[in-house]
């Protein structure tokens, strides 16, 4: 077994977010989250038991200070042990108080990894966290393995008391100066536009190079536009800094803008892919958990990168005791169950579902802490009850909530049953909430569940009724019924965010309106193509021009125009043209039912826990190969088992 660096559990994922988290600027200040930032254990103990056959060595490193005990016997860390043969027990105490402890022990017999355990000086001994990426010991936990690569700008030309810079489209990278001849400082004013670098009291980014310096790094940061202001005497070069992600998932067909769209849409979702799933690269770059939940389930068509999603998932969480929501949002703790649930149909990772469930439990029983008598979670003054950027009626229980609470249940439900955990009576209270649901919030005036019952304004918007679809809490006759009375009504509100576009859209897929979706991604992201984007928006309303078009949250700049959330044709696209879904945790069997959705042909490939499915449509004939079993293709009204190795290929009658 070849060696790797281990920590305590969770540990990695809270030490780098830990520091993410506190990134954030925003012109000359930082800003920190605003919400509860846990740390990392910094005193752990680490310890196996083993077996050695024959005489050798084992030499234990720790980023830290303590030592290294053999069978009760101390040693200095970095000193080769003698191991006679036998049996053994080695253990170890680091303590880092300014960094993650962790520990590599380089030996045939008592190699570090996950078979060791750790514990935070406590009685619970439980398998120690590691990761395959370190693996020397020369490695460097504490430092995230990014790669990067030089850029060169497409345009470079003098613009008002300096130089402005054009890289083409949308990146993250650190600027190096080097060669500089003035002693005056230098600004650097980073934008995702144009006129964003030239605002130079506005822009939301920027830097200053100290008077007299002949070299400088800066910081990594988001810009496809740089404003160089003072010195022209200079030699500069931008690292892109990103994480090497294999892409097995793959996407074309006949329209070229549609393709335009999925390659887009696959740019900024790497972008948005680092050490955890990202919000956007420029403003936050804070791990946000609804915007996760969609991330895990676009990552299922493109990278299919589990260990991301754990990163993602444990960061998000934190440790015991809570003090807030995830993120001070209500709904997010929600998303943030249902994301467990998510990543097991993926993976079929038991261990890790068992590792979290403690966490589940005590966030679900939170949240039900502030049910009241009738059952229905409400926010606290405390509390973000945040839903979509739309005009909502969040007036005491929000039925949007209750229903994200309702899925919440039953995944808990599901989840308790897998682990033979117990009966807590979470599959009886979904469903006593699913029926005061339907008692309190829905319309038949309206045909539609309305925002809040408490306000007595019966307003309807289009997010509960779609979670009423999406989580199956609609009736065969209600389902109709919000089909036509808002889903298929130009009447409701628009939503005007990619975020709570990617719901609706799903939903239009459920229901067969795949021709209108097309027609609707075309529209809505093919507009902000047009618009010039180079990655895809936090929010995009098409009445919306010029440099307004930036603004958000009341700051001419704030609007992000590289999101994560913007990336969901990619979801779309491979979910309900290429068709393919998996039917049993890991993949172990799945399902491919392709669609045409009003194009000629598409092509693409889906990964699927370790194989990948490759599809081919137009009007004549479908075609669908997979390296692994488990497949059943479902197309013409009839069911195929799909062969492991070959293609099945179905001609199309021509009428």
């Amino acid at each position: 077994m070849n060696p790797q660096w281990i920590w305590y559990p969770g540990d990695y994922e809270l030490y780098h977010s830990l520091r993410l988290n506190t990134r954030r600027e925003e012109r000359d200040y930082q800003w920190p989250a605003f919400w509860r930032l846990d740390d990392c254990y910094h005193n752990v103990r680490f310890r196996r038991e083993f077996f050695c056959p024959a005489p050798e060595t084992v030499t234990v490193y720790a980023h830290g200070v303590g030592y290294a005990a053999l069978d009760g016997k101390k040693h200095p860390f970095g000193r080769a042990i003698p191991l006679s043969p036998g049996q053994h027990t080695l253990e170890a105490a680091v303590a880092c108080p300014g960094g993650l402890p962790c520990l590599y022990a380089l030996g045939a017999s008592a190699a570090s990894g996950s078979d060791w355990l750790a514990n935070a000086m406590d009685a619970a001994w439980i398998p120690a966290g590691t990761d395959a990426q370190y693996s020397s010991p020369e490695d460097d936990p504490e430092r995230f393995p990014f790669a990067y690569e030089a850029l060169e700008p497409v345009e470079v030309r003098p613009c008002q008391d300096g130089v402005l810079y054009d890289y083409g489209r949308q990146t993250f990278a650190a600027l190096c100066l080097s060669e500089m001849e003035d002693s005056d400082s230098l600004g650097i004013f980073y934008g995702e536009s144009e006129e964003e670098a030239l605002d130079t009291e506005n822009s939301y980014l920027m830097d200053t190079v100290p008077a007299g310096s002949s070299s400088y790094r800066c910081p990594p940061r988001a810009f496809r536009y740089l404003f160089l202001r003072g010195s022209t005497r200079y030699s500069l070069q931008a690292l892109y800094e990103y994480l090497p992600l294999p892409c097995p998932g793959s996407f074309s067909c006949s329209d070229p803008r549609l393709n335009e769209i999925w390659q887009t849409a696959k740019y900024t979702f790497h972008l948005n892919s680092r050490e955890f799933f990202l919000d956007g690269i420029k403003r936050d770059r804070w791990i946000w958990s609804g915007d996760a939940f969609q991330s895990y389930l676009i990552n299922r068509y493109l990278f299919a990168d589990p260990g991301l999603v754990r990163r993602t998932i444990i960061a998000l969480r934190g440790k015991d005791p809570i003090a807030s929501h995830i993120n001070t949002i209500l709904d997010y703790s929600l998303y943030w169950i249902m994301s467990v649930e998510s990543y097991y149909m993926d993976t079929a990772d038991l261990d890790f579902i068992r590792f979290l469930y403690p966490r589940m439990v005590s966030l679900l029983d939170y949240c039900l802490a502030q049910c009241g008598e009738d059952g229905f979670l409400r926010g606290r003054p405390e509390d973000w009850v945040f839903v979509d950027w739309a005009d909502m009626d969040k007036t005491g229980a929000v039925c949007a909530e209750q229903m994200l609470l309702a899925e919440s249940l039953r995944v808990m439900d599901r989840l308790e049953a897998l682990l033979g955990a117990g009966e807590s009576g979470y599959g009886a209270r979904a469903a006593a909430l699913c029926q005061a649901i339907d008692e309190k919030f829905w319309c038949p005036a309206r045909g539609a569940y309305v925002d809040s019952f408490e306000s007595g304004r019966q307003n309807v918007t289009r997010h509960a009724n779609i979670f009423a679809l999406r989580f199956g809490i609609a009736g065969e006759e209600k389902r109709e019924q919000i089909i036509r009375s808002v889903l298929l009504n130009d009447g409701v509100p628009a939503i005007s965010t990619p975020y709570f576009k990617f719901y609706e859209l799903e939903a239009l897929c459920e229901i067969g309106h795949l021709s209108e979706v097309t027609a609707r991604m075309l529209n809505y992201w093919g507009g902000m193509l047009d618009r010039g984007a180079t990655t895809f928006w936090e929010e995009y309303d098409p009445q919306i021009t010029g440099i307004a078009s930036y603004g958000m949250y009341g700051d001419r700049y704030g609007k992000s125009l590289c999101h994560a959330w913007g990336a969901s044709p990619i979801y779309l696209l491979g979910r309900y043209y290429l068709g393919v879904t998996p039917t049993a945790p890991g993949w172990t069997s799945f399902r491919v039912a392709p669609q045409l959705g009003g194009l000629e042909s598409l092509r693409g490939d889906v990964p699927v826990h370790g194989g990948t499915v490759h599809v081919e449509l137009d009007s004549q004939r479908l075609l669908v190969s997979c390296d692994r079993p488990g497949g059943t293709v479902c197309f013409g009204g009839q069911t195929y088992d799909l062969p492991q190795g070959r293609p099945l290929v179905i001609e199309i009658p021509q009428h």
